[in-house]
């Protein structure tokens, strides 16, 4: 076997650049369990966190910087650290020589967006988005019954994130750090909408902060019109404490209506991972399923398995080569075009068109 042969099947060699909530429960636990991955160093100056890393994974390194990662091998880097670093510390990755994974939002605007994925192409080095929201087991389900034609012709979507949480000091409440509703949940349920609908012609935005002492947007509600004639109804926010249905999907032939969230967060939270859990990875509770009504009648529709696992072995195969992105980073300036719109209309008050493609 050559040298290309060792490193080709080597596992690729992987760092972790932040490890707060996200990098913690979100990442690390699924590239310690991705088949191809070798989680080897997490980039934090943080005492504290420094010394959390020692703790949850002993043979893992910490360095402060970016450029401790060379002397290690490390051929890809997930940035997962507060918005206003995405593109920064990407684009010092790239020029390093890393393949990189940017968590959302991928850049806080359609320009900063566009400069990165310009970057990742010149440099000929692996690019993608962590839009792991597209394998959430309730989304597969919408993607399967779109593709099977259960519902006919689609014409309506309902995508809503509930959620009834404190205000907080830090980054999240500051926009100019990347804080606020729409850059948090916004990309999830953007780049959802386009990939099951495709381009967006019009677009209105209601953007704003409702709870008292809340820096940054806490609310948003978007209403988009799609050139495949499909409307989307995307709504968020931190004061929500009735929670309305995540998804609602209407056609020509029925509708399916589903409560509740993604067992796979819930899972990581509990300290599991794709590796401990097995076959139940990613499989959710009967009393979860959503409901299908049909002109032959309504009944609970057993939902998708869920397959974040599936997120990093793809990037890693991308890493070498032999694969594509698990995510197109031109789809995240797609995305983040309707967070500006979105921005637009809810500043002016006004519907905004986007010129046809």
């Amino acid at each position: 076997m050559g040298q290309d042969d060792q490193v080709t099947n080597s596992p690729v060699r992987w760092a972790l650049a932040g490890y707060g909530s996200g990098g913690r429960i979100f990442h690390a636990p699924l590239l310690a369990a991705a088949p191809g991955v070798e989680l080897v160093a997490v980039v934090t100056a943080d005492p504290g966190r420094r010394a959390q890393v020692a703790a949850d994974m002993p043979g893992v390194r910490t360095v402060p910087d970016l450029t401790g990662l060379t002397p290690l091998g490390v051929e890809a880097v997930t940035i997962t650290t507060p918005p206003a670093t995405h593109t920064v510390l990407a684009h010092q990755a790239l020029d390093l020589g890393f393949g990189v994974v940017v968590d959302k939002p991928f850049a806080l605007d359609a320009a900063a967006a566009q400069e990165l994925v310009d970057h990742g192409r010149r440099a000929q080095l692996m690019l993608t988005a962590y839009q792991n929201r597209r394998w959430d087991s309730d989304f597969l389900t919408l993607q399967k019954l779109i593709a099977d034609g259960t519902l006919g012709t689609v014409h309506r979507f309902v995508s809503r994130i509930d959620r009834f949480r404190p205000v907080k000091p830090g980054w999240a409440g500051d926009p100019a750090d990347g804080g606020g509703t729409l850059l948090d949940l916004g990309p999830h349920l953007i780049d959802q909408a386009l990939h099951l609908f495709g381009p967006v012609t019009r677009l209105h935005a209601q953007v704003r902060a409702v709870r008292t002492g809340s820096g940054a947007d806490d609310e948003i509600e978007l209403h988009l019109e799609h050139a495949g004639g499909v409307f989307s109804t995307l709504a968020a926010g931190m004061a929500g404490a009735a929670e309305g249905p995540r998804f609602q999907l209407e056609g020509s032939l029925g509708g399916y209506l589903l409560h509740g969230f993604d067992v796979q967060e819930a899972q990581l939270k509990a300290g599991e991972n794709p590796e401990t859990l097995g076959a139940a990875w990613g499989v959710e509770d009967a009393s979860a399923y959503g409901t299908l009504t049909t002109v032959r009648g309504s009944g609970r529709l057993p939902t998708e398995r869920g397959r974040w696992d599936t997120f990093y072995p793809a990037a890693a195969a991308a890493v070498r080569g032999t694969g594509p992105v698990p995510v197109d980073p031109a789809d995240a300036v797609r995305t983040a075009s309707i967070v500006d719109a979105a921005r637009v209309s809810a500043a002016e008050h006004r519907v905004v068109e986007f010129a046809s493609r």
